[in-house]
């Protein structure tokens, strides 16, 4: 195993009641580390690794967690200005 790997998935409530996933990777050395995704990374996370049921994500890299955070994050990102015309 040569990066983290998604180990257990499982849903938690946030401060604001929405449902978020919580991703354990567990680390080559057996280290474990949770990372928790909205809604929007965690769908994200579904479309990288091709599964539709939170028992389909485990093992799968943690590249594709990072990528779901990415997306989430930039979800954010200001839209470029439109050329004047």
């Amino acid at each position: 195993m040569a990066g983290a790997v998604i180990s257990h998935v499982r849903v938690a409530a946030a401060h604001d009641g929405v449902a978020e996933m919580v991703v354990t990777l567990r680390h080559a050395n057996g280290g474990l580390s949770d990372v928790t995704l909205d809604e929007t990374g965690a769908a994200a996370l579904f479309e990288a690794c091709g599964s539709s049921t939170a028992e389909e994500l485990i093992g799968h890299g943690w590249e594709k967690v990072q990528h779901a955070l990415a997306v989430s994050w930039n979800r954010y990102a200001p839209l470029p200005e439109a050329p004047p015309s």
